[in-house]
This record gives structure tokens, sequence and C-alpha cells, in this order.
């Protein structure tokens, strides 16, 4: 069993759980970073000479952080497709009329309120006449 290297051995004690002896048996075992970990398994953990107590902690220490890293992607991503949206236009409001559309001619180019009532629309129509 070759000895393991300090940047595998610091990589390893990174994960929370995993102190410098538990380290060396996973390096043992061929694992060298946090995706080692993860691919091993609990199984692989056991077989690395881990407890199942300490085999525990490390695979859900492992996947707490891998969750993060992924929450952490897609809320970048979120926030890049946000920036890219072009902000909508506000909602038009009524137009004046420049074209003469069945009004009376002092009425081209202004607003017209809805009748407010069937009097108001009466005389209205009494006015036109």
């Amino acid at each position: 069993m070759a000895k393991a290297s300090k940047k595998v051995i610091e990589a390893l004690t990174a994960i929370p759980g995993v102190g410098e002896a538990t380290a060396k048996k996973l390096a043992a075992a061929g694992m060298s970073s946090k995706t080692d970990v993860v691919k091993a398994g609990l199984k692989g953990l056991k077989a690395a000479g881990i407890t199942a107590g300490t085999a525990a902690k490390i695979a859900k220490a492992v996947a707490s952080t891998k969750a993060k890293s992924v929450s952490k992607k897609a809320k970048a991503v979120s926030k890049k497709v946000k920036a890219k949206k072009t902000p909508s236009s506000p909602a038009t409001k009524s137009k004046v009329s420049t074209e003469e559309s069945g009004v009376r001619g002092d009425q081209i180019g202004t607003k017209i309120a809805a009748p407010k009532s069937v009097a108001d629309m009466l005389k209205r129509v009494n006015r036109s006449n």
C-alpha cells in the first residue's frame, strides 16, 4: 500500500467527519476526492474499513455539500436566464385618435370617456343630432 500524498489527505480531511486516520483509510482504498467518496457510497466506505456510523456521517456530509453546490449552480443559471429576458413593455393606454372614426369634428384628437349610465348615453346621442 503506497503512502497517500499530502494533497489527497488534505482534500479528504476537508470533508466534514473525516479526520487524518479516516482519510488515510479512504486513500488506501483508492479514494482521493469528494467525488470518489460519493461514487463509493456507503458500501465503498464500509469496504474501506470505516465503521457504519462514521460511514453514514461521511456519506451524509458529502451528499449535503454536493446538494449545496448543485443549488448554487441552479441559482447561477436562473440569474443568467433572468438577465437575458427583455423587459416587457408597459400596457398601452388608450390612444388619441387623429383620424375620423364616426365622431364629431370637434372630438377628433381628444379622448372620449365611456358613458357612465344609459341617461348619459342618451344625452350624448341627443347632442350629436
